[in-house]
């Protein structure tokens, strides 16, 4: 990020290098249940919110906050309480 404050939104297409770093699946695919409205999605039609520590996930729906993974010296840091369900599953598996 450039300056302080300053985020930039994009799909969670965007967010595939991160969720490699977290995820041993390809996550982008993983339907994702959102827990505000209930929608099922795969995660990369997630709004992603770029900001300095990592990434806001949110519901193209009802704007809510999926999916927070943030980045600190400790290691990368995960938040699902904004999802109901993650299915990792291998998308070629009917």
């Amino acid at each position: 990020m450039s300056a302080e404050g300053e985020r930039s939104t994009l799909d969670g297409n965007a967010a595939g290098g991160l969720l490699r770093e977290v995820f041993a699946f390809d996550a982008t695919v993983a339907p994702t249940t959102c827990v505000g409205c209930g929608r099922t999605r795969p995660m990369a039609e997630l709004m992603l919110y770029a900001i300095e520590l990592g990434a806001i996930l949110r519901c193209p729906s009802c704007d809510q906050p999926v999916v927070r993974i943030g980045r600190t010296s400790r290691g990368l840091w995960l938040d699902l309480r904004g999802a109901t369900t993650v299915v990792a599953a291998d998308p070629a598996t009917p």
